[in-house]
């Protein structure tokens, strides 16, 4: 077989590859800079997949099911601007800002976040931000350690398991070290095999919210509203829930680890 056939095939795979989104990065950018004001500019449903985005600045946009899978969005503003339904899997999302964003139904699985691998060496700036952002039902898995979530609505929200099997170990479970939910609506989220260690929750509503086989050593519950939450199977290691709310309801505590070592 001559090289001829070969090369056409690798240079059109690489043209269909080349035009799999719907816009270029640049494209993007000069459609940015066009919008006037009051009238936000709108990806809604487009693909964008891929695209190095890095830096910019998206504040107001409608990108409702858009695709970004694999995108640079690191540095990017995304403040107000709706996500709802859009796909944000093995994204780049390092210092990216999505304070007041709607993330409803959104999915981040797998982001790429921070430059180390390990928590203990863990840059806590490269972390993005989840402030007063709307993310119910949406889907997360993987490391948002020191992540804010400070007063975000994550009504329903998962952060799934890797493994559908059950697989706990590091690896599988979503990494929240942490991570900061204070005021947070938390009501019938699903937190489970999550290491949740240091994560603050005060005053959050953890209404009916599941921790179970969650890491939570040293998380703080203060003034927290945890009724119904379930704690199956969870290391509750120095755990503060002091002044929660509803704590008698809480299911789960005679199969958790450490409660002779909460704090209440």
């Amino acid at each position: 077989m001559s090289r001829l056939p070969v090369i056409l095939i690798a240079m059109c795979a690489s043209a269909v590859a080349a035009s799999a989104a719907d816009f270029t990065a640049k494209d993007v950018t000069h459609s940015l800079f066009q919008a006037k004001a009051g009238r936000p500019i709108d990806f809604s449903g487009k693909n964008l997949a891929g695209l190095d985005l890095a830096g910019i600045d998206f504040k107001g946009a409608r990108l409702t099911n858009a695709d970004l899978l694999g995108a640079d969005l690191s540095d990017g503003i995304f403040k107000g601007s709706d996500l709802s339904g859009a796909r944000l899997d093995r994204t780049t999302l390092t210092r990216a800002d999505f304070s007041g964003a709607t993330l409803e139904k959104a999915t981040i699985l797998r982001p790429s976040i921070y430059s180390t691998f390990t928590v203990a060496d863990t840059n806590w700036t490269e972390a993005p931000k989840f402030t007063g952002a709307k993310m119910a039902g949406a889907k997360l898995f993987g490391r948002f350690d020191f992540a804010d979530f400070k007063g975000a609505d994550l009504k329903g929200a998962e952060f799934v398991s890797l493994d559908p099997k059950g697989d706990t170990t590091a690896l599988a479970r979503a990494g929240l070290f942490s991570g900061d939910f204070d005021d947070a609506n938390l009501e019938g989220a699903d937190f489970s095999s999550s290491r949740l260690g240091f994560a603050t929750f005060t005053n959050a509503n953890a209404k009916g919210a599941s921790f179970v086989g969650a890491d939570l050593t040293r998380a703080d519950f203060s003034g927290a509203d945890v009724t119904g939450a379930d704690f199956t199977g969870a290391n509750l290691d120095e755990v503060k829930f002091s002044g929660a709310k509803g704590f008698d309801t809480v299911k789960g505590l005679d199969q958790a680890s450490n409660t002779d070592r909460m704090v209440r």
